[in-house]
Parts: C-alpha cells; sequence; structure tokens
C-alpha cells in the first residue's frame, strides 16, 4: 500500500477556516491617505455642551414590565430573565428603555433623549457615572432613592463611546454602553474647513464609493458612522488626538450583524492636520 504524506493534506475543518479567514482579510483595492496642513483654530471653536440628567421620577412596574431584555448578542423574555437564577437582579440595576424592549447597549445622536430605568434595592443616596471615553470626561449625579423603580431622561451632548454606571452604598451596579453619533451639522464640514478643528488634533475623513454602511472605530473604541450625518453615502469624519498613533478600523456588518468587511490603518496623525482615506 502507498504510503501518503499528510502533511501535504490540512484537515478539512482547518481548510475551511484557512479559507474564511483569508476572505475577511482581503484588502480593499486603491486605498490612499491624503493630508492637507491646519490653520491654528482659538476662535469661534464652539464649546462642548454639557450631558444633562433629569431628576428621578417614580415608575410602577406593573403593567410596564418590559417583553424583553437584550443582554449583548442575547435577547431574553422578560420572565425568563427574572427566573433565571443566573441573572439575578443585582443591588441596582440601570437600563436603557426603547418601547417594550430594555437593554444595556444603544446607539443614539447627539442631543437625542435616552429613557432611562433605575432600580434601587435599598433606600439610600446613590451616584450616577456617565464617562465620555473619547472626551476624557466624568459627569457625576447624586440623587436620593426609596426601594423602587425610577425613570430618568439623559441627554447626552459629546459623541463618542459611553460608560454610565449606578453606585448605591459603596456597591456599583451593571454598566450601560452608549455609542453617541455626532449630528448632521457637526459633520458637514470638508477637510479645508480649518475652523472645525481644534489645536492639538487632527480631522480624518472617510470616503468609499463602493462601501456603504460601514462603522468606525479608533483604538478599539466606536468613533463615528457612514450614517453620522443621516446619509449612506459611504462618508464619514471625526476628530481624533493629533501627535499620536492610532489605529483606524472600518467595520461593515450584515443584516445579522456578522462582520462582512474589515480593514484597520495604523498610522502617526499629526495634530493640526486634516487626513482623507479613500477606499475605492
Amino acid at each position: 500500500m502507498k504510503h501518503i504524506n499528510r502533511c501535504l493534506f490540512a484537515p478539512l475543518p482547518a481548510l475551511i477556516l484557512l479559507i474564511a479567514i483569508s476572505a475577511q482579510a482581503l484588502p480593499v483595492a486603491n486605498q490612499s491617505w491624503t493630508e492637507e496642513p491646519w490653520t491654528k483654530a482659538t476662535e469661534g471653536a464652539q464649546e462642548n455642551r454639557a450631558s444633562t440628567l433629569s431628576d428621578p421620577i417614580y415608575f410602577n412596574l406593573c403593567g410596564n414590565e418590559p417583553q424583553f431584555i437584550n443582554l449583548g448578542e442575547r435577547q431574553l423574555n422578560y420572565s425568563d430573565y427574572l427566573s433565571n437564577s443566573t441573572q439575578a437582579p443585582l443591588s441596582s440595576e440601570l437600563w436603557i428603555r426603547k418601547g417594550a424592549v430594555w437593554s444595556r447597549f444603544s446607539q443614539v445622536t447627539v442631543g437625542e433623549d435616552v429613557d432611562l430605568v433605575v432600580h434601587t434595592a435599598r433606600e439610600g443616596s446613590g451616584d450616577i457615572y456617565l464617562v465620555s471615553y473619547a472626551n476624557s470626561t466624568i459627569k457625576h449625579w447624586n440623587f436620593k432613592f426609596l426601594e423602587s423603580y425610577y425613570r430618568l431622561k439623559l441627554r447626552p451632548e459629546e459623541s463618542g463611546r459611553h460608560f454610565m454606571l449606578l453606585a448605591q452604598a459603596n456597591e456599583p451596579g451593571n454598566a450601560l454602553i452608549l455609542d453617541v453619533l455626532p449630528r448632521q451639522s457637526e459633520q458637514s464640514f470638508s477637510p479645508l474647513d480649518v475652523n472645525s478643528i481644534l489645536m492639538g488634533d487632527a480631522f480624518v475623513t472617510i470616503k468609499s464609493q463602493r462601501t456603504k454602511g460601514y462603522d468606525v472605530y479608533v483604538d478599539g473604541v466606536f468613533y463615528a458612522s457612514d450614517m453620522s450625518d443621516g446619509s449612506l453615502d459611504g462618508i464619514a469624519s471625526l476628530t481624533i488626538g493629533g501627535d499620536k498613533t492610532h489605529t483606524i478600523t472600518i467595520s461593515q456588518r450584515d443584516g445579522q450583524g456578522g462582520i462582512i468587511n474589515k480593514n484597520e490603518h495604523t498610522k502617526n496623525f499629526k495634530r493640526e492636520t486634516a487626513y482623507t482615506l479613500l477606499m475605492d
């Protein structure tokens, strides 16, 4: 019987995995960066408006229970969430409420009200924190709670990824993630609009005729979207810290949330410089 060299044949599952990885890693053709110098803009720059949070209002859960609970990629019936011993309620809980669905993640626009539900397990003081990753800011509110459910309205005024959490008696509850998209007017400038960038920052524009509906991440954190300006046009813009090396990731998903196109660009971005990435 002839001897077969097994080194020449890869196991079928490994071969399929290799093909899938290779297909996903295919680069987009004709990618190119351009850059333009910026003039320092110390006048006319708009000040960032502070995010606001309303006072808590008592919320009667009876008759207003959610139908579904979203936990990451999973969606549970509310009854299943309550009966699941591994999902026992925390000492304090914070939820984003959209109709009959409560979740711990949402994508909103600057200035858009976010409906929050708070559950407190004890009477006493509670601290709510809103942490902006992109802008390195922290907002803090303190309220007096009874053991109950409450509704609050958050109005975020800073774009980028935010984390929000509630703590009672030095015990933190769950965290929320909010990806806040800029308003359309904040994304309508061109690389030559020198008054749209603050000194010490770099301005990045991504343009593609072929790729639409993508998200943009900076160093692994969501920053902008093709839909940030309200138009599915293959154009996204964002402001990042200058004189630093950043990894810009452009990620496109299908209708089921799976990644169908992804590419990364790691480079040093000089301050007071506008960059344009052409992907075609």
